[in-house]
């Protein structure tokens, strides 16, 4: 899983997710398991608070539906951009120019915010070491590029 919270921690447009739920609680889980220094009391501590973040923001238990519902309410540099020239293209102003780095940039992170919000009990489950009860979501695997990118064309409308 250590790939994981590098794909996390990769994230630039969309880094300010990092800081808010489910991924808050995500990465500490991940950083502890990653470690390996702290005890499994704490690891199992700290995968039982990722899961309640997520019971929290959804009630179905839906991983990539709370990552989903916290992208789609990231302000964010090209999320401002594309808001920006939707306002202009509205009022017939010139556009801003958005680099294509930023616009390849944004597509690779929300492919990845795809592979992360795939995540589920299964992958991580393994990482406690523990035969007792360990709280379970599920992942219904929203297509976050997809949905975002659509989010981003109804601005025009």
């Amino acid at each position: 899983m250590a790939d994981l919270i590098k794909d996390i921690n990769s994230l630039a447009i969309f880094g300010g997710l990092r800081k808010r739920e489910p991924l808050a609680s995500l990465v500490k889980f991940l950083k502890i398991a990653d470690e390996g220094t702290q005890s499994q009391n704490d690891l199992i501590e700290a995968y039982a608070e990722f899961v309640n973040a997520v019971y929290e923001l959804r009630p179905d238990a839906d991983f990539s539906g709370a990552l989903w519902d916290a992208l789609k309410t990231d302000d964010n540099a090209y999320l401002n951009f594309k808001k920006t020239n939707a306002m202009r293209r509205r009022t017939g102003e010139e556009e801003l120019k958005i680099s294509r780095m930023m616009e390849l940039s944004a597509e690779r992170e929300l492919d990845i915010l795809t592979k992360i919000g795939n995540t589920s009990y299964i992958n991580l489950q393994s990482m406690l070491y523990f035969d007792g009860y360990i709280a379970q979501f599920k992942s219904t695997g929203i297509d976050l590029k997809e949905r975002y990118l659509a989010l981003l064309a109804s601005l025009d409308s």
